[in-house]
């Protein structure tokens, strides 16, 4: 769910490598390729993160890492989950809506198996009170989800943040979450 990839973009100003990026729309895949987004041109992955197989080229792709810059683990996954079923700007609102806010568990399930050091979920104000079903089946806010599923392994903290008042370039009121793994002694 990274769109356009402006959600990692300070990341890579700061030395980081971008192991894998995952879209569903051929466009937005091709803006990061055109920013160099990822190291290899492997690690644009353009498919349904829902299925098996293009899950299957995310953990390929962790391995090639593993091997070629022997590193040992990931050390962050960012997560920009779509928006239009939270956003109050969306006046178009279907039924259906609890679907598409649900592809916040797929990256819940991500984090869960990889492990990062860190992960970071930037979404619109509503986020952590908008309803997702979650891995157990029941529909609850996507707070209880993340901290029901991952709050035994991390310590988070979730803000709405005016993006304006960190360089962007107009008021933009967004959620921040940020979990840090228990074991790297954080709080």
């Amino acid at each position: 769910f990274s769109s356009a990839g402006v959600g990692c973009y300070g990341f890579k100003q700061n030395g980081f490598d971008c192991i894998a990026t995952n879209e569903l729309i051929q466009r937005r895949i091709d803006v990061q390729k055109f920013n160099k987004k990822c190291k290899y041109e492997s690690g644009y992955i353009c498919g349904d993160i829902t299925k098996d197989e293009t899950k299957k080229i995310l953990d390929d792709q962790i391995d090639l890492w593993k091997k070629k810059e022997n590193i040992s683990e990931v050390d962050v996954i960012i997560a920009t989950p779509p928006c239009q079923g939270m956003s109050v700007a969306n006046h178009k609102k279907t039924d259906n809506e609890i679907i598409r806010n649900s592809l916040v568990v797929e990256s819940i399930k991500i984090i869960k198996k990889i492990r990062p050091r860190f992960f970071i979920f930037e979404n619109v104000s509503a986020f952590l009170k908008t309803a997702c079903s979650d891995i157990d089946g029941f529909d609850k806010p996507s707070k209880d989800a993340i901290g029901e599923n991952l709050g035994s392994d991390y310590n988070f903290i979730g803000k709405v943040l005016n993006f304006k008042n960190y360089g962007s370039n107009s008021s933009r009121n967004r959620t921040l979450v940020i979990g840090v793994r228990k074991d790297l002694g954080c709080n």
